[in-house]
């Protein structure tokens, strides 16, 4: 090796801000890491790498040498755009459809070499599900073979296969010729190295190369790309994966529910500004309960957002809004909060719903 893990990471910290970006609950803001000067460093060195006339060199016999076998995935580099390397890509045979990846890092004297795989892993589905009601998006606390909400619960959803995608530097015997010839090539037109698998999968926890999250980051991700998966996927780190339920698999009681807050969540959603762009993913959670202190706290809220309405679609059904809420109000305040809601909430809602419909409004549930 010409550097070890310590002298990598002071090469990974020149052109990667440490511990910048994080925001308090979490988030990332990426706005915040690209005004950095170790993010300057790194673009410049990105505009500077694709003018290297060993690199073109190195393409162009490459490609002779794999006639439509060659993909070059550098092309974002002139405008100083991801990767910290140059790669491209051989398709191996048809009969074999893989295909085999290079990477030539131009921040450290190393390259690589690597195929995928792809592993099916068996994971116990969530104990919660989703459903798409009236056009809203509800997700749901309650598990979707818990028949008082789903009516037919299917067995078959208790477990679902992820394939996941993943890099392996075991090459097959039908690859390694191939990967020799062109790491040959590599190694003399750049004086370079190929990087073990032990020392590129370090983790590199305090910074955020491209698609990477917190802790995520490994020195393959920061000296080369982040577009690949470089360790096989474990099963205990895969998320338990969702469930979808058609709405005609509901039970009444259910549907009932999801009727009311449908109908109250088309008016709250319609006056809330920042919803307006269409940017945002708008999603009801619920236990699949009407609960009477939430719809109050929801009805104070869309009192306020009518006084006066900011958003086009609540100045225009001002008058419809009022009369629905002044409804809904009534309706509330009279029921003694059990476990379903009343008829005559549901027919408030159904009402509701339909001169909405009719008005084709839209509903801010994108």
């Amino acid at each position: 090796m010409k550097y070890n893990v310590d002298e990598l990471l002071d090469i990974v910290y020149r052109y990667y801000p440490r511990g910048v970006g994080i925001k308090e609950d979490g988030d990332i803001d990426v706005q915040r890491c690209m005004e950095t000067e170790e993010h300057d460093r790194l673009v410049r060195a990105r505009i500077q790498a694709s003018k290297g006339d060993r690199w073109r060199s190195l393409r162009r016999r490459i490609r002779d040498g794999f006639p439509g076998r060659f993909m070059n995935h550098s092309l974002h580099l002139p405008a100083g755009g991801c990767d910290a390397c140059y790669s491209f890509s051989i398709d191996m045979p048809e009969s074999t459809g893989r295909t085999l990846w290079f990477h030539v890092s131009f921040l450290a004297p190393y390259y690589i070499v690597h195929s995928s795989r792809t592993i099916d892993i068996v994971k116990q589905t969530r104990d919660s599900f989703s459903v798409k009601f009236l056009g809203l998006h509800f997700s749901v606390r309650r598990s979707p073979f818990d028949p008082r909400v789903v009516a037919r619960p299917d067995d078959s959803q208790k477990f679902a296969i992820i394939s996941r995608e993943y890099a392996t530097f075991d090459l097959l015997p039908d690859e390694q010729p191939c990967a020799e010839w062109i790491s040959g090539d590599i190694e003399a037109t750049f004086g370079c190295e190929r990087m073990p698998p032990e020392i590129g999968t370090v983790l590199v926890p305090d910074v955020m190369p491209g698609l990477r999250l917190p802790g995520e980051a490994r020195l393959y991700d920061c000296l080369f790309t982040d577009q690949h998966r470089w360790v096989k996927p474990s099963p205990s780190d895969e998320p338990a994966p969702g469930v979808q339920i058609e709405a005609s698999n509901l039970t009444e009681p259910f549907v009932a529910v999801l009727t009311v807050l449908a109908a109250l969540y088309s008016i709250l959603w319609s006056l809330m500004p920042e919803l307006q762009s269409g940017s945002c993913y708008c999603v009801v959670r619920t236990d699949g309960v009407l609960r009477k202190n939430e719809l109050m706290s929801a009805l104070a809220k869309i009192r306020v957002l009518l006084e006066p309405p900011m958003t086009p679609t609540g100045i225009a059904a001002k008058g419809e809004f009022e009369a629905a809420t002044r409804g809904l109000e009534a309706l509330v305040a009279s029921w003694d909060g059990g476990d379903e809601p009343p008829a005559a909430m549901v027919a408030w809602a159904w009402s509701f719903l339909a001169s909405w419909a009719a008005n084709s409004a839209p509903v801010a549930s994108s």
